[in-house]
């Protein structure tokens, strides 16, 4: 379960193996076979739209927005949509490489606010706004060819990959890939990369653009669909691993393994003490602790204040180490609540179970560490007791 949690939730694996299956194709067409090139062709299309459906089913309308951006700009270079000139393709096709990465960067730092709402509908509109201002220029042969000079500056004399694309767009790429990635989350991740992929089959050729878009729309979806399973399956607040997953975990468990169960001790005194704020202050930083539990536990947020620790391959008493390593950690390290200048003690209680002959079903474990946890309790708080 924790090599397969690792995977499926890093960020950057799934971008990695589209961009890199994308590149081969494009280096290599006739892996390709004639009666499915034009998947190639239309692929961008399809997974655009696939993804823009699926993001607005899970009201994700960053990346709906996304979606409709790289459709507009791939049919617009691909399709030739409105019977532009040359003049008028050329400046699109320059237009995008700033157009892109703009946009993909301003969605990346601001707030989800869904698709059919105030905000949502204000985007859409910025986003058509933009579209239709450069369809304006592009149909003007004068004005397009002045402007297709200004957006392809070139700040110094290059040749090779520096004389492809323009040294301004370059940087604002470069500035918006390094950014999104420094948020480490799947959609933004797949932002960076879907500017990377652009930007590689640009420098590449126009003929190689296909790649380009279908690798694109190919990581965003995949970043859509990290992010739904982040949605299900982790707790926002904490970062753990919630209670749909520890079900998953639980199926997987062998004949042999330990669950605890642990609370944080007078939450609700600490709550109504200090506020809400503060409790998920709290809530986060025994969290932290334990997500490095060690002895193999695997973390979960149960609800509320609890957690559970899944030991697999382990018995309860040597659960028990890991377990009071994590209990001393959180009791030494004190927390400062906002506004008060007294530092304050956080105390965790923990009850442990291990499978037997008497109770093989791993929910029947989990319950009988939760009346271990009661029995922590009543002895006193701040303890393990197996």
């Amino acid at each position: 379960m924790r090599r397969a949690y690792s995977i499926v939730v890093s960020a950057g694996l799934a971008p990695v193996l589209i961009m890199g299956a994308c590149l081969v194709l494009a280096m290599s067409p006739t892996l390709v076979p004639a009666e499915l090139s034009g998947l190639v062709r239309y692929g961008p299309f399809l997974l655009a739209m696939l993804g823009g459906a699926i993001g607005w089913w899970f009201n994700r309308g960053r990346a709906v927005f996304v979606m409709l951006l790289l459709l507009i700009c791939y049919w617009l270079l691909v399709g030739n949509g409105g019977g532009f000139s040359p003049d008028g393709l050329a400046f699109l096709r320059i237009a995008t490489l700033y157009l892109i990465p703009v946009n993909l960067l301003i969605l990346g730092f601001t707030a989800e606010r869904g698709v059919l709402n105030p905000r949502g509908i204000a985007r859409m509109l910025i986003l058509g706004l933009q579209i239709f201002v450069v369809l304006m220029l592009a149909g003007q042969p004068d004005v397009g060819s002045a402007l297709y000079q200004a957006l392809d500056t070139r700040f110094f004399a290059a040749t090779g990959i520096l004389a492809v694309v323009p040294h301004p767009a370059m940087i604002i790429s470069l500035l918006a890939v390094i950014l999104l990635l420094v948020r480490h989350k799947p959609l933004e991740t797949s932002f960076a990369a879907a500017i990377i992929a652009i930007n590689v089959a640009t420098v590449m050729g126009l003929g190689i653009i296909q790649y380009g878009y279908l690798a694109a729309t190919g990581v965003v979806l995949a970043g859509l669909a990290q992010e739904a399973w982040r949605m299900a399956f982790v707790d926002d607040l904490t970062g753990l691993p919630g209670r749909r997953a520890l079900g998953h975990a639980m199926a997987e468990l062998g004949n042999q393994y330990a669950i605890a169960m642990l609370d944080v001790d007078h939450f609700k005194k600490f709550n109504d003490t200090y506020g809400h704020d503060v409790g998920d202050i709290v809530l986060k930083k025994v969290a932290r602790e334990l997500a490095r539990v060690g002895g193999g536990g695997k973390a979960f947020r149960y609800g509320g204040e609890e957690f559970t620790v899944v030991f697999a391959g382990r018995t309860a008493e040597k659960a028990q180490e890991p377990l009071e390593a994590l209990r001393k950690r959180i009791a030494d390290n004190k927390i400062t609540p906002p506004e008060k200048n007294k530092a304050v003690s956080v105390t965790i209680s923990v009850g442990v179970s291990e499978r037997d002959d008497d109770t093989t079903d791993p929910w029947g474990v989990l319950k009988r560490a939760d009346q271990k946890l009661y029995e922590a309790k009543q002895a006193g708080r701040n303890r393990v007791v197996a």
